[in-house]
């Protein structure tokens, strides 16, 4: 039965009275049950007679909407049974929209893998591809996770991209989003024996592939692991922990969680043992959270590996999904967790032992470190088609520039720095450059004579690199440096 409402009249002259006098603040509700009582009260009002005529699920959404949004915590979220059921198929490798796997790199995004079956294969795209636009809107500088969400989209809905390919130019595919389900672990055996195994997501069959793909890279001949960890946005907690066991001797502390009683709980390693005992190497970048974090923090903790990258993305707490009678469930935040040293990285991220922030640089300086190797060659094309490292082509965006006179080159500082071992900080108190490693520390101001500054990249004068012991000299087309 609807609540009673008061005559037009008397109303109106009610409503006029309460614009004209203050009003006492209202009590705070003293419990649950009683803000409960009030909620209903004014829910059923204006559904019986707010002049818009307001649907109850309208009502009920922005209710909890509201409750919500007063906890300012971009984690907690209600999840309606469609959303629910998305989000449990998003943590097991599900998805709608094309089926390519995305890397940021500067100014586009680049596709990095192409899953068998899924709409971008059947539409031709290849790893290597360069995404530029996205139903005609430009991508330059965007975020790596506001690309993914513009790619995705409804099932059957179409999408059109603009693809620039090397040696083929630029083109527009229109491709239909489709259900995609694809494996939460990858894995192949790359040159020199090192083994790669990346996990996409944390879900409840991801400990198994990656328990069976390491594995299958021991019985190759595994002389080292690569863990990429790269643009993992976590998932179950447990599965982060099973992950860890099989680097690290049972009953070992993994995470432990506070809540907000400042209870605590101790999740451990299990098992019947570690036989891992290689050169371990986790790639994490801004992008590496949650889940993908705890493995992580646990095995730097431990020293079980190395951390090698850019800071993580730092989400330290943790979520329960709690099913909701009416449908639907409620994701919300319980507790924090702290890694094995007791060290909160919530806000803060976990910083990596080796400081590498040119994506194309870090799976071959990984694959270095698991195979000692420390001597490098650098070819650089003077006509920009490419630039090889060690043998290997890393890509084609950075070109050496020439001096006005012609008789000097300028070097890209931080691909060619971090190329052969140093760390490259942006010092944003001083407005220098801070350039660290092997014993050294080097601060470049911008306005220094050795800089030279081009389209935002800063460039090194070849003077300063013969000056640290790089032989440098030029063959042909190319420039090549020698450590």
């Amino acid at each position: 039965m609807s609540k009673k409402i008061l005559p037009v009249m008397m109303l109106t002259v009610l409503v006029l009275f309460c614009f004209f006098t203050p009003v006492p603040a209202a009590q705070a509700f003293e419990n649950v049950e009683q803000g409960i009582g009030a909620m209903h009260e004014i829910m059923e009002y204006i559904y019986n007679h707010h002049l818009s005529r307001p649907e109850v699920d309208g009502l009920t959404e922005g209710a909890i909407r509201g409750m919500i949004e007063t906890l300012q915590d971009p984690y907690t979220e209600y999840l309606s049974p469609e959303n629910l059921s998305k989000f449990v198929s998003s943590l097991d490798g599900g998805f709608s929209g094309i089926g390519v796997e995305l890397e940021a790199q500067e100014p586009y995004p680049v596709v990095t893998r192409v899953i068998a079956g899924s709409p971008a294969a059947q539409a031709g795209l290849r790893a290597g591809d360069q995404i530029r636009q996205v139903d005609g809107e430009d991508l330059a500088e965007r975020p790596l996770p506001e690309v993914v969400e513009k790619i995705r989209g409804p099932q059957g809905s179409p999408v059109r991209l603009t693809i620039r390919r090397p040696g083929a130019g630029e083109f527009t595919v229109e491709i239909k989003r489709a259900e995609v389900v694809g494996p939460t672990c990858e894995w192949r055996m790359l040159p020199e024996n090192a083994g790669y195994i990346y996990i996409h997501t944390f879900g409840t069959r991801t400990a198994e592939e990656f328990k069976g793909a390491l594995a299958e890279l021991q019985k190759a001949g595994l002389k080292g692991l690569i863990l990429d960890l790269r643009n993992d946005p976590g998932g179950y907690l447990q599965a982060a922990v099973d992950i860890a066991g099989c680097f690290l001797p049972p009953g070992k502390l993994v995470v432990t969680t506070l809540d907000r009683d400042g209870d605590r709980e101790e999740y451990k390693t299990a098992g019947e043992g570690n036989s891992f005992t290689l050169p371990l190497v986790v790639l994490i970048n801004q992008y590496s959270a949650s889940a993908a974090e705890v493995l992580a923090g646990a095995l730097a903790d431990h020293r079980a590996a190395v951390l090698l990258g850019t800071r993580s993305y730092g989400k330290g707490v943790v979520q329960a999904v709690i099913p909701l009678q009416a449908g639907g469930a409620l994701k919300m935040t319980i507790a924090r967790y702290l890694t094995p040293q007791g060290v909160s990285i919530d806000q803060n991220g976990l910083l990596p032992d080796r400081l590498v922030s040119t994506p194309e640089l870090q799976l071959i300086l990984a694959r270095q470190l698991i195979n000692f190797r420390e001597t490098r060659q650098i070819r650089f094309a003077v006509d920009g088609s490419g630039v090889v490292l060690d043998g290997e082509k890393v890509g084609n965006r950075w070109i050496p520039l020439r001096s006005q006179e012609g008789n000097e080159f300028y070097l890209p500082l931080r691909f060619t720095l971090e190329a052969i071992g140093y760390e490259v900080k942006w010092q944003e108190s001083t407005g220098e450059i801070a350039v660290k490693g092997k014993g050294r520390e080097f601060f470049f101001p911008l306005n220094g004579k050795n800089l030279l500054v081009s389209d935002g990249t800063a460039y090194l004068k070849t003077d300063f690199f013969r000056l640290i012991g790089v032989r440098i000299y030029q063959q042909g087309d190319e420039l090549i440096l020698e450590t």
